[in-house]
């Protein structure tokens, strides 16, 4: 895989390590863009990256998800690293957490 000059969407890239593969990305002079639902977060991450995208967006909204594929056509790689977090106990289960 060529891991130069590419464009990088990066999905809940403003933390984490999605914010850790943005760092990678750039390091290796790639276009990269991250996605986050925080602007506050994703402000912060451009504060540590002056050079990355910051997009706004909710990737369960499938009109969120066109608007960016039509905002960036030039990318190559998707890291599709957008989740959630739900805490549980694997001993007690979900139910008695």
């Amino acid at each position: 895989m060529k891991t130069m000059n590419n464009t990088v969407l990066i999905t809940g890239g403003s933390s984490g390590i999605g914010l850790a593969f943005a760092g990678k990305f750039l390091s290796e002079e790639n276009k990269v863009i991250i996605t986050g639902r925080s602007m506050q977060k994703l402000e912060a991450a451009k504060k540590k990256y002056p050079e990355v995208i910051i997009e706004a967006a909710d990737i369960t909204d499938e009109k969120n998800i066109k608007i960016l594929a039509e905002k960036h056509r030039d990318v190559n790689i998707l890291v599709n690293n957008a989740g959630v977090h739900n805490e549980c106990s694997f001993v007690k289960g979900t139910e008695d957490f």
